[in-house]
């Protein structure tokens, strides 16, 4: 990953699973630029077949670009705060808002969790 990029990313077994692209070719989303596509498309793609869990089995966030104040902010699962200001320090120069989003918990931390993904195949 390039210095300054929006991308939606995992953390899984200690190390993050980063997607991410130039904010040229961001998507705008409001008054943010974010990485186009979504956590479940990318993780269908790359990751299901080799983990054999959801993709919000394991901690996930997004880092998007404000445009108006021309700030990065990272939303993420906060069980892994201390490795997302890790992450960030090495890869985000200038302004950068930290913040929790219960959309990005992950199995642990959601008391309601369920992986859909181990009930595929079995009678229901």
């Amino acid at each position: 990953m390039t210095q300054n990029q929006v991308c939606l990313f995992f953390y899984v077994n200690g190390q993050f699973l980063v997607h991410g692209c130039e904010l040229k070719e961001a998507e705008e989303y409001g008054g943010f630029l974010i990485y186009p596509g979504g956590h479940y498309e990318i993780w269908e793609k790359h990751y299901a077949k080799k983990y054999m869990v959801d993709y919000d089995f394991f901690p996930r966030g997004r880092v998007a670009y404000q445009k108006i104040t021309q700030s990065f902010q990272i939303l993420y699962d906060r069980c892994i705060e201390q490795e997302v200001r890790a992450f960030a320090s090495e890869n985000y120069q200038g302004k950068t808002v930290f913040g929790y989003d219960e959309h990005y918990q992950c199995s642990r931390c959601n008391q309601f969790y369920e992986n859909v993904f181990c009930r595929e195949g079995t009678d229901k």
